[in-house]
């Protein structure tokens, strides 16, 4: 549900989701706790170097990478 309720589900996943919670007072309960603790978190900016997002971008597209920062 977390992956849900921060947008970055699969369209299948995301479906999956939906259904469960139109069948499940509970889930819909828990996701509304987590909604409210979502809400309730700081917002922060998060400015890190180029180099390293380009670094973390290489690795999440493939596992063959050597960090070299």
């Amino acid at each position: 549900m977390i992956a849900y309720l921060y947008g970055e589900s699969t369209p299948a996943e995301m479906e999956a989701t939906e259904a469960a919670l139109a069948a499940d007072p509970v889930l819909r309960g828990e996701l509304a706790e987590l909604t409210q603790a979502q809400a309730s978190l700081p917002r922060v900016r998060f400015n890190a170097r180029r180099r390293l997002m380009d670094v973390i971008r290489s690795y999440a597209m493939g596992p063959d990478l050597q960090l070299s920062v």
